[in-house]
């Protein structure tokens, strides 16, 4: 069989625990989070994970996990926004094998109940004002705090960052340090669902609202090589079309996910440094809240990750536009025998 051909490794051998870093357990702690606008920069390391927010379309990346993992790439710190800032601080808290399936087994047994439970009363409270959003944070909190992830975010192993997004000004904001459910609370707290999260003196919301693949981001803070996992698609080159859906409520939020990944290319296209965009499975589930297929997308992911990593090929840098000069339109045909 032939050996993958695998793009620049993490400077890491392994993946020893930093300075204060401890597997996810234990109570949490009281938050001094350390908040940064998008492009403070600080110089962590080579390779960088990329988390694409998606709601339960982010199960998928938990097979890229397993895949690359098996594969023995390893980064130097993780970004994410929205559900993958969940998936990139559950993995930095434990990012071994037996982490990953303990991931990917509480990804297969959630339902919406479990993160987004609905009443009638929150629903009409959303819906006339009294509240922020349609339902509470309760449920993921609880899931949050159950041991997912480790109490801080500086006590993940491998450096972790959460995108969030300022409500003010709609700017991206870094989290990284802190309470890791807080911030967490903060990058999920999807606009009239979830209500926006206080930390600091700043209101946060759904990182996938400034940054849905926070590229830029993650080269911010040292990134030279970027893995990105995606959670929608389509992927560069068509690997896995897209499955059309129908229903008014389906259109629109395969409209969304269109208009994210037209910004995800955007910011991929433009990097400084190497960026590969992992393969996105494709999937009849467009409703970020359904869970039912979660093992399917998580086995999916892990199937295509393990042929793409036999000859991964970097995404195109974005051609140089041209002059103003270049694309200025002639003011009319020039007239016969002036040409």
């Amino acid at each position: 069989m032939t050996e993958p051909l695998l793009p620049s490794q993490s400077s890491r051998p392994s993946v020893p625990p930093r300075a204060g870093a401890r597997l996810a357990a234990g109570p949490r702690a009281a938050d001094t989070t350390d908040t940064k606008d998008a492009g403070e920069g600080s110089a962590e390391g080579g390779v960088a994970f990329v988390f694409q927010g998606g709601g339960s379309l982010a199960a998928a990346q938990i097979g890229m996990l397993r895949a690359l993992t098996e594969a023995g790439v390893v980064p130097d710190l993780v970004v994410g926004a929205s559900a993958g800032a969940l998936n990139a601080v559950a993995y930095a808290s434990d990012p071994t094998a037996v982490g990953i399936e303990r991931v990917a087994d509480i990804w297969a047994s959630l339902r919406r109940k479990d993160v987004a439970p609905l009443s009638l009363r929150g629903l009409v409270g959303g819906l006339v004002g009294r509240q922020d959003g349609l339902t509470s944070s309760t449920g993921l909190r609880h899931l949050l705090e159950s041991g997912l992830v480790v109490p801080r975010l500086e006590q993940t192993i491998i450096p972790a960052h959460v995108v969030t997004t300022d409500l003010e000004t709609g700017c991206p904001v870094v989290l990284s340090s802190g309470d890791a459910v807080e911030a967490l609370l903060a990058t999920s707290a999807y606009p009239g669902v979830f209500p926006p999260v206080t930390v600091g003196s700043r209101r946060l919301i759904d990182g996938g609202v400034s940054a849905d693949t926070p590229v830029r981001q993650a080269e911010s803070l040292g990134a030279t090589t970027t893995y990105v996992l995606p959670s929608v698609g389509p992927t560069v080159g068509g690997a896995t079309p897209e499955l059309v859906p129908r229903g008014a409520f389906a259109l629109a939020l395969r409209a969304v996910n269109q208009i994210l990944g037209n910004a995800a290319r955007a910011d991929m296209s433009v990097a400084r440094g190497t960026v590969y965009l992992l393969p996105t499975p494709s999937t009849a589930t467009v409703n970020p809240f359904d869970f039912r297929g979660t093992r399917t997308l998580i086995a999916a992911g892990y199937r295509l990750t393990r042929a793409w990593l036999r000859d991964p090929v970097p995404v195109p840098a974005l051609s140089p536009a041209p002059s103003p000069a270049q694309r200025r339109p002639p003011l009319a045909a020039p007239a016969p025998g002036l040409a």
